[in-house]
């Protein structure tokens, strides 16, 4: 009986706790390995991320473009376009007067250069002189 006193007074029980524990060389290779595909797995994510910005900053640059253009056009209310137009050279009055077909309108009239004052005799450089 003398012993089973003893033994109710040492009680015996089976915990966890945390507790530094070094690592093993095996333990630490794969905590290596793992580290470097940590790594490749973030520096792969900062260049899809730095891939995705650019391509949104190039959207919004030509959001931004189409928008300065038209909001130029809606102030201005004008812009420039190519133009089918007619050059009439009058060589009695020594003007050109510039005319759009679209409208019919003179676009501008002005003094003939003198480049435009030689007239155009007909010939092409291939005639012989009788």
């Amino acid at each position: 009986m003398a012993k089973q006193k003893e033994n109710d007074k040492v009680k015996t029980t089976h915990e966890r706790h945390l507790l530094k524990c070094e690592l093993s060389q095996d333990e630490l290779l794969q905590c290596g390995d793992e580290l470097a595909g940590a790594l490749d797995n973030l520096r792969q994510a900062q260049e899809e991320k730095e891939s995705v910005v650019k391509d949104f900053k190039a959207k919004e640059a030509m959001c931004e473009a189409e928008i300065t253009t038209k909001q130029l056009l809606v102030r201005n209310k004008y812009e420039y376009r190519q133009t089918d137009c007619k050059l009439i050279l009058d060589y009695t009055k020594q003007s050109a007067t510039l005319i759009r077909l679209d409208t019919e309108g003179i676009v501008n009239e002005r003094q003939l250069s003198e480049e435009e004052k030689q007239m155009d005799l007909g010939f092409d450089g291939e005639e012989q002189a009788a």
